[in-house]
């Protein structure tokens, strides 16, 4: 695979704490890999750029600009998928600016059948949205989908009761669907 990055944009490796943060990075890589393979399920640049090389750019992405602030492994996979989401959006608009055909993007719908997508661009977009309309619940769907977390493993990384992480995640998937109506009903094929 050619390098997403290019190449008269030099490296800046971060001073404060980079063992830590690139200790993170490796303790998390093999969850990303996993979160990849999730996120591109369905994708039509599938046959352009593979799971591992998209990790593989988040992660030289993540070294570059890796934030101190990172607390822990949840919030580093919080950030990773983020990351992840934001290469396969700049690598379609590239494809597209270089006026190819691109296929359409697409990924699972957030907690829905396997035969529910929606185009990557437009669930970014509505996490934009649903962020500054609210940001726990937006939370919610970073940690659930884009990390791929269970709603024990979202209570413990939030410290949220159960209760409330399952009635955040409902609430924030009808938020999405309403917001996404028209751009859903996509059928992966």
């Amino acid at each position: 695979m050619e390098r997403l990055l290019e190449p008269e944009k030099p490296l800046k490796v971060p001073t404060a704490e980079p063992a830590r943060s690139e200790a993170l990075l490796a303790a998390c890589y093999e969850d990303m890999r996993r979160v990849a393979r999730s996120i591109m399920a369905n994708d039509g640049m599938r046959a352009r750029l593979q799971p591992t090389d998209l990790v593989n750019e988040a992660a030289l992405r993540l070294i570059q600009s890796m934030p101190s602030k990172i607390a822990d492994q949840g919030h580093m996979l919080a950030v990773a998928g983020r990351t992840m989401r934001r290469v396969l959006i700049d690598e379609a608009r590239r494809y597209r600016a270089a006026k190819r055909a691109a296929p359409p993007l697409l990924t699972q719908f957030p907690g829905g059948s396997r035969n529910e997508v929606v185009d990557i661009e437009d669930l970014d977009r509505a996490l934009a949205a649903l962020e500054r309309f609210s940001a726990e619940h937006a939370r919610m769907v970073e940690l659930r989908f884009s990390v791929g977390l269970t709603v024990e493993e979202t209570a413990v990384a939030t410290g949220l009761p159960e209760r409330t992480v399952k009635r955040r995640w409902q609430a924030a998937r009808a938020w999405l669907v309403d917001y996404l109506a028209p751009d859903l009903g996509h059928q992966a094929g």
